[in-house]
């Protein structure tokens, strides 16, 4: 069964170079939506669609919850000049259709001091998403939920490849260029992986109803393309899900007892990742070598970077001398040191773009991830506290 809000839009215009923000991306099918599902004010005799929204209803789609207006606005007109490469995978398109100059809205769009919008769209755009061929299925309440917009780009991306039979393999520049990392960003695929990749597939997969998996693609040690997995997930019957609980009831009193309520799709993707033996081993770690938060329970945060980075008890390597194990340690703790500290820049900088954008939503989640960073940098000295080492 369908979502209760989805627009299916032509994988002409799903694959797709643009520069849109986040915002703009989640604006667009919110809009698509509304023209699909409204009445066009006038379309007779004429390749522009007009059509009309109260301005809150946008807002509220959108999860648009900051008092700056005139921001919103901004996105909005910017959607009538910013220029799009469609097409990339070079799908079959309806017949006498040119994207040549294309834009997302035709023309300008219109406020009016009773709170109202009005925009257009050129009639192929609506074409496109009445009833295609060939298309992806978006939820529009889900989009909305997404905060990169390389992570929104895969996730629309992605619903064109929900259990195909076959792999789709995209090469490396149309791959960056779908999920619209700009040409001179990310050059390195170490940069790319870690600013664009990494944390989009872990959005996707936190937030949509499917999980993505890549898979590079190289010549000799260079990568040249991704393998592109999309997975529904698995729908199981109550029986199952009953059987379900039972195997990990045990593995989830014990995640409870220690460290409380953890978001469910985070839980899933625990469960879904890891075994049981593994999870306890680093329940202990956690336990061992984190301190406790003034409620008693342990920190959500370290006992996540635990799974994610597999700490390892400082025991476990007791059958090498006591040298090459303080080397061996010292590496594996300054590696782990170094990633956390790029994470906290990478966020920092975050924290700059959305600062000078006003999106006062944005600015208070990033803090949040910044406060998180921080305190992870925080443990990993303790842990090595912990260890008998200096800091």
């Amino acid at each position: 069964m369908l979502a209760e809000k989805t627009i299916r839009k032509h994988v002409t215009i799903i694959h797709a170079y643009s520069l849109m923000s986040t915002l703009q991306r989640k604006i667009v099918n919110v809009l698509l939506y509304e023209a699909i599902q409204g009445k066009p004010l006038n379309h007779h005799n004429s390749v522009a669609v007009e059509c009309q929204i109260p301005f809150a209803t946008l807002c509220k789609a959108i999860r648009f919850n900051s008092n700056n207006t005139q921001y919103l606005k901004e996105a909005i007109d910017g959607l009538a000049s910013i220029k799009i490469e469609w097409n990339l995978l070079k799908d079959r398109v309806p017949t006498n259709i040119s994207f040549l100059n294309l834009r997302v809205l035709h023309g300008a769009p219109t406020f009016y001091q009773d709170n109202t919008l009005n925009f257009s769209f050129h009639k192929i755009m609506l074409d496109l998403v009445d009833n295609p061929s060939i298309y992806g299925t978006l939820d529009i309440d889900l989009q909305s939920r997404f905060e990169s917009k390389y992570g929104h780009a895969l996730y629309e991306n992605s619903t064109r490849f929900i259990n195909l039979q076959k792999n789709k393999i995209i090469d490396l520049e149309t791959f960056r260029k779908i999920l619209g990392v700009h040409e001179q960003k990310y050059s390195t695929m170490r940069e790319l992986t870690r600013n664009v990749i990494a944390p989009s597939i872990e959005e996707v997969n936190d937030l949509a109803n499917f999980v993505v998996s890549l898979d590079a693609i190289k010549k000799g040690r260079k990568v040249t393309g991704f393998e592109v997995s999309v997975k529904n997930r698995k729908k199981t019957s109550i029986t199952k899900i009953t059987s379900e609980v039972n195997s990990h009831e045990k593995i989830l009193n014990q995640i409870k007892n220690v460290f409380g309520v953890i978001n469910q799709s985070i839980l899933e993707n625990i469960l879904n990742n890891y075994t049981e033996e593994y999870i306890f081993e680093k329940i202990e770690y956690t336990r061992q070598y984190a301190k406790k938060a003034p409620n008693g329970l342990y920190p959500i945060p370290y006992f996540i970077s635990a799974i994610k980075y597999d700490y390892k008890f400082k025991e476990e390597n007791k059958s090498q001398t006591i040298e090459i194990k303080s080397v061996d340690n010292n590496n594996d703790w300054e590696d782990q040191l170094k990633s956390l500290q790029l994470d906290l820049a990478h966020w920092k900088k975050l924290l700059v773009y959305a600062t000078a954008s006003k999106n006062d939503s944005q600015i208070d989640n990033i803090k949040k991830v910044l406060f998180i960073c921080q305190k992870k940098i925080d443990e990993h000295h303790s842990e090595r506290v912990f260890q008998g080492e200096t800091v």
